[in-house]
């Protein structure tokens, strides 16, 4: 599965789709990674997938991470999303709600009050 990463020394943050509302999965995670020699702290968020590591990169390097999620089935390391692709991905996420929004306003606002308008011609 893909995965979106942004790395700096240190810290990892890493949107894994399969832990969006997943509590249980986000803990697994978490304790997984945890149990790493050279892992500081772990935060996942469950609304949005993310999960930042915080690391000690004298002790551990970020590929080893990479490797342990990627062999425990959280991610696919061969298909990393660069930061462009998601948020074009959010973007046309976002444009096609939106235009259902209005879509569905401007339907409404044109059969407003047709049922009644109906019954008073016929009256």
């Amino acid at each position: 599965m893909a995965f979106y990463l942004h790395e700096v020394p240190g810290r990892l943050r890493i949107q894994i789709s399969a832990l969006k509302r997943s509590p249980l999965r986000a803990q697994e995670v978490q304790d997984l990674l945890e149990d790493l020699s050279g892992i500081k702290s772990t935060s996942v968020n469950t609304v949005t997938g993310s999960i930042i590591i915080h690391y000690d990169p004298d002790i551990l390097h970020s590929r080893a991470i990479l490797t342990l999620l990627s062999r425990e089935e959280y991610i696919d390391a061969a298909r990393p999303v660069s930061s462009l692709q998601s948020v074009e991905t959010a973007l046309s996420k976002a444009g096609h709600v939106a235009s259902k929004a209005l879509i569905g306003f401007a339907l409404d606002r044109a059969l407003q009050g047709s049922p009644l308008s109906i019954l008073t011609a016929f009256i």
